[in-house]
């Protein structure tokens, strides 16, 4: 029976299965090419905490990673939270909780407004079965809106927040993409006014603290800053996997393999993005590689500032200005009190671009000296000296980017190579990326690797 499972990729879908294939009996393996497991949930140390490197919450529909926190013995951590969401267009916030608030956003002639308030209750709660999707990933967001939103709710309320999102793929973005985005936000709503977004107490390292002691204690080893190099294969077989020469990663190679110049496995997952694994993998076919690549990825780059006062009474700020080059600001600390992070206020200001965006390739303090004149747009009154300190993180494969009818050019998990297996976010579809769909991710991944095994596929 096939036993020695590799994972590539620390991130909740990768410590997901080592955990569901450990409890299945076997032995795992799991390889982190950062020095900290968590990927896109990780966390940092501030104020006597931790928090997110990006920002991260619950819905009330995230019923698998809540699950996951109840047999991993951390149920009393999950708390729900009321939330605001706001809007800053026009040199102002607006507040965007609720249909009346909708009904007050200035920004769109009354007629436009009421408009709108009946398409998005129509999506919510008219069309949320997923039976609808056909229709849905078969027209653009832009084309929908127009069509039956209007083109003032389409130009003046979606394009912009799109445009930040996506940037020159806006106009290209499926429908289902945005259908799946309003269903979820307002079905986290605890009647029409409020809504409540779910966090650990003690921020998601707990989870994360909790999965790597759970892999560890059913016999899972579990290997930081090692680097795959390469997926080994043979005759159309993966049989393990090949480090990268850095001391760390052959330490790994040593310790599991001293006189080979590889590590075998039996069976062998890849957690890391597309483009990262056609880097380490290079025997698919073509038709194959073609379906990795249908789905594109945006990049995020994200400052977090720990200030003395807070930047508005908005946990959620969408940034519909587009003179702004920045997508969205997103007050923890009008979500967590700040009693948490010692009466701190932290603030983070989100955007996503492409690599080639000069934000991308700016240092921190030129981010922020950037950003500083648009703060102000925010709060006049915002002034450097309010800032106590600051980070600064990027991450190349934030956003998957699906096209039309991306659900005929999934990658199949069962890769075209026999033992090898592919589990990352463009295969989430037709939800968006988030932890709750990574740990199905990882728990599908699982049971999966477990049926072929079984069955000696």
């Amino acid at each position: 029976m096939d036993k020695r499972i590799a994972i590539i990729g620390g991130g909740f879908a990768g410590m997901t299965a080592a955990y569901e294939l450990g409890k299945l009996g076997y032995q795992t393996f799991l390889f982190e090419r950062m020095s900290e497991l968590g990927g896109l949930a990780g966390t940092f140390p501030i104020e006597g905490t931790r928090l997110e490197r990006g920002y991260h919450h619950w819905f009330t529909s995230d019923t698998h990673i809540i699950a996951q926190m109840e047999e991993l013995g951390l149920g009393d951590r999950v708390q729900w939270i009321p939330s605001r969401t706001g809007w800053f267009d026009q040199g102002r916030i607006w507040n965007m909780v609720s249909p009346l608030d909708v009904l007050r956003l200035g920004t769109l002639p009354f007629v436009d407004r009421l408009r709108l308030g009946i398409v998005v209750a129509y999506l919510t709660y008219l069309q949320r079965d997923k039976r609808n999707l056909a229709k849905y990933e078969k027209i653009t967001a832009a084309e929908w809106w127009k069509k039956y939103g209007g083109r003032n709710a389409w130009e003046k309320v979606w394009s912009p927040l799109f445009r930040g999102k996506f940037g020159a793929e806006a106009e290209n973005i499926p429908m289902e993409w945005h259908w799946y985005k309003i269903v979820l936000r307002i079905g986290s709503r605890k009647g029409i006014t409020k809504e409540a977004l779910g966090y650990p107490r003690g921020s998601f390292q707990v989870l994360i603290d909790a999965l790597e002691q759970a892999v560890k204690k059913h016999g899972g080893k579990i290997f930081l800053g090692a680097t795959v190099a390469r997926v080994v294969v043979e005759n159309g077989v993966a049989i393990g996997l090949r480090f990268a020469d850095d001391d760390t990663s052959q330490r790994a190679q040593r310790e599991l393999a001293p006189n080979e110049s590889f590590v075998r496995f039996d069976r062998i997952i890849c957690t890391a993005p597309s483009f990262a694994a056609l880097k380490i993998i290079h025997e698919f076919p073509p038709e194959y590689v073609a379906k990795m690549n249908a789905a594109k990825y945006m990049a995020a780059v994200l400052l977090i500032l720990k200030m003395k006062h807070p930047l508005s009474p908005i946990y959620w700020l969408n940034i519909a200005d587009r003179s702004i080059p920045f997508v969205a600001t997103i007050e923890q600390t009008n979500f967590i009190p700040p009693e948490v992070y010692n009466n701190k206020h932290i603030l983070y200001v989100s955007n996503y671009l492409t690599p080639a965006s000069p934000y991308f390739q700016m240092s921190r303090d030129e981010l922020f000296n950037a950003y500083l004149p648009h703060l102000q747009k925010i709060n006049p009154r915002f002034s450097p000296d309010w800032v106590e300190e600051m980070w600064h993180f990027k991450e190349a494969a934030a956003q998957p980017v699906v096209p039309l009818n991306y659900s005929k050019m999934i990658p199949e998990h069962r890769t075209p190579i026999r033992n090898l297996y592919l589990a990352n976010t463009t295969q989430i579809y037709p939800e968006d990326r988030g932890t709750n769909y990574s740990v199905r991710l990882g728990q599908d991944i699982a049971r999966m690797v477990d049926e072929d095994v079984r069955r000696g596929a």
